[in-house]
């Protein structure tokens, strides 16, 4: 009796990836800057950058941070020159605000920064991220709301946090370069903002997720939004370090999960916390999406295997059957179960968003006849 052939058509295509916004620790263009009127003075302080480096015509941005690395071999210096350079040469992009980018990538705003000279402050900060890993200095973009003129800005903002000298210290590039007078940028040299301790930062800068205070009891944000800054987490994080370390190693969709998490155990309702969470949420649910469509592709794919070694054997059994002296290849036959038992097994471990569950019955139901056709084949 003749074998019938398994078909691979139901699987010949495969299954499409969301395209999803980037992922990272900032959702969008950050637009929040220090007003002139939640600083009452400017600094009158002169911006310290060395003619050499002011006059020097960087072509790239590896090459203005060779330029600084050059200059000094001090981390402290290095981060005083990149502050400075930042702050001389940036200006902020008033009309950014209204014409927001949000396919770009960081490093795409970073270039752009660099090239125009002109940027917010996710720009501002990028470029001193950037140039900060660039010179040996570890670095990350830290994401959150501000207190201005003793109100709480809900816009969302960006800074940097630096490990130097064995502790995390915290700068605002974009709040040490000026002003706005009259909708106008004034250009400001301001060092208050450069590697700032974390006490002082969250005075004035309120991480999303608690974790970039940098505080071992830290600050909830029901304390910093009702202004009761006399209530932290008492030894919340008793060893910061390592959970910040198995952050930083985490891949981004862990990142974004513990994020969320983080949020979600200390969320209060209000609009400084709302598009974070919903953002963190929308890349958690993508992530999970694609998670499952790769899952699914690879089921596919190991079921297409199953189909081919199916067939070789069903191909020796009908032959075989014509004549006596052909051997029936029962190996491929093994391998076709060894195989489609993986593809069940997979695909029964696994959980699928609600909008891919008819997509993963068309294939469960592909699996099972296919193994019925291998378990009744002798």
């Amino acid at each position: 009796m003749a074998v019938f052939f398994a078909s691979a058509k139901t699987f010949r295509h495969r299954f499409r990836l969301v395209n999803m916004t980037r992922i990272q620790l900032i959702t969008l263009f950050f637009l929040t800057f220090i007003l002139l009127g939640s600083k009452p003075n400017f600094s009158q302080t002169a911006n310290p950058l060395p003619e050499s480096l002011r006059k020097y015509n960087a072509t790239s941005i590896g090459d203005l941070a060779k330029k600084i690395s050059a200059i000094s071999v001090k981390d402290a210096d290095r981060l005083n020159l990149i502050y400075s350079w930042i702050t001389d040469n940036i200006r902020y992009d008033l009309q950014q605000i209204n014409s927001v980018e949000l396919s770009l990538s960081q490093a795409a705003i970073t270039e752009k920064a660099f090239k125009s000279r002109k940027a917010v402050c996710e720009g501002y900060a990028g470029l001193m991220d950037s140039l900060s890993v660039l010179v040996g200095i570890p670095s990350h973009l830290v994401s959150g709301y501000t207190l201005i003129l003793d109100k709480i800005d809900p816009t969302p903002h960006v800074w940097v946090a630096s490990f130097i000298d064995g502790k995390w210290l915290l700068s605002d590039p974009t709040w040490g370069s000026g002003a706005m007078v009259n909708n106008r940028f004034v250009k400001e040299y301001d060092p208050k903002f450069l590697l700032v301790k974390p006490e002082e930062m969250i005075k004035t800068h309120f991480p999303y997720d608690p974790l970039w205070q940098f505080l071992s009891s830290p600050f909830t944000h029901e304390t910093i939004l009702n202004r009761k800054m006399n209530q932290r987490l008492t030894n919340f994080y008793l060893h910061h370090s390592d959970s910040l370390n198995h952050y930083i190693s985490a891949s981004s969709a862990q990142q974004i999960e513990m994020e969320l998490q983080r949020i979600q155990s200390l969320y209060v309702p209000h609009s400084a916390l709302n598009e974070r969470v919903n953002y963190l949420q929308n890349a958690f649910n993508t992530n999970q999406y694609n998670q499952s469509i790769r899952l699914l592709n690879s089921i596919a794919q190991t079921f297409n295997q199953a189909v081919a070694a199916y067939n070789e054997y069903a191909v020796s059994h009908n032959q075989n059957q014509q004549n006596k002296r052909v051997k029936v290849n029962t190996a491929k036959l093994a391998q076709a179960k060894t195989l489609i038992e993986e593809c069940h097994q997979q695909l029964t471990e696994n959980s699928y968003p609600e909008s891919l569950i008819d997509q993963a019955r068309t294939v469960q139901k592909s699996i099972l006849e296919l193994k019925s056709k291998i378990d009744s084949s002798k």
